[in-house]
């Protein structure tokens, strides 16, 4: 049964694809909704074209710097709330404000205040920054006492209980939302990119393809897309286990 589950999700696309095959013959317009061959044909064209690389590359480099930033800043700050509670109130009013302000403010604030290379990634931080914080925060208050009191039982450095204890425990608990904001990352890079008409994007790709009424460039940049989004998230949760393994590997070594 359990080999028999490997295969849904190969079934769920194959639904897919017929379903989406099924609704351009209904429409019967390649304009208002093509085909699933017109698409991957488009597709073939964008791949061998000088655009291709550098789009890609130039929106991976922003999704990247701007997801390290934001989870890299918010598990920080996480710590810094969690060992004091007045730098908790302190953060509570920034936060409280980011995660309220309505992303469309953020991107043409954005826009006047940076260039269209960096304001994408400025709305990205802005909007991540908050989430992951509430996600660290979180786990950070939800790490058992007994632990704590371990750790200094047995003389554990700070240095080291951050490294043997809350980032793991952390990073085990939040990884779920950490995964849901990369992948939220994704989405805001290239509507930002949009928006801004960023040079060497996905999302100047798609802004273009829906200037210029190309709608199968439009889906066939979607795919690239939502394969950068799958890729991504392939490679965190590759980094999370191979985390998990060397952890363990160590534990194991002392025991």
């Amino acid at each position: 049964m359990n080999r028999f589950l490997r295969f849904f999700p190969i079934i769920s696309l194959a639904m897919l694809f017929a379903l989406w095959y099924l609704i351009s013959i209904i429409v019967g317009s390649e304009f208002l909704f093509p085909s699933p061959s017109a698409v991957f044909a488009d597709l073939g064209k964008f791949f061998l074209s000088e655009d291709f690389f550098p789009s890609l590359f130039g929106s991976l480099y922003r999704i990247a710097l701007s997801f390290s930033a934001a989870l890299i800043l918010a598990f920080l700050f996480a710590m810094l709330a969690y060992k004091s509670i007045i730098a908790q109130k302190l953060l509570q009013p920034f936060v409280l404000l980011s995660r309220s302000t309505p992303t469309m403010s953020l991107i043409f604030i954005c826009l006047i205040w940076f260039s269209s290379y960096i304001s994408p990634m400025v709305v990205s931080f802005a909007v991540l920054f908050p989430l992951l914080y509430s996600a660290f925060s979180g786990a950070l208050f939800g790490v058992d006492e007994k632990l704590i009191e371990m750790t200094v039982a047995y003389g554990f450095s700070r240095a080291n209980a951050i490294k043997n204890l809350y980032i793991p425990l952390v990073a085990k608990t939040a990884y779920p939302q950490v995964a849901g904001a990369l992948s939220f990352n994704v989405k805001l890079i290239i509507a930002g990119e949009a928006w801004a008409q960023t040079a060497k994007s996905l999302g100047r790709v798609m802004y273009k393809a829906n200037v210029n009424l190309e709608t199968a460039r439009l889906f066939a940049a979607t795919i690239v897309a939502l394969a950068l989004s799958f890729g991504l998230e392939l490679i965190l949760n590759g980094i999370r286990k191979l985390s998990e393994k060397i952890r363990y590997a160590k534990i194991n070594k002392y025991n």
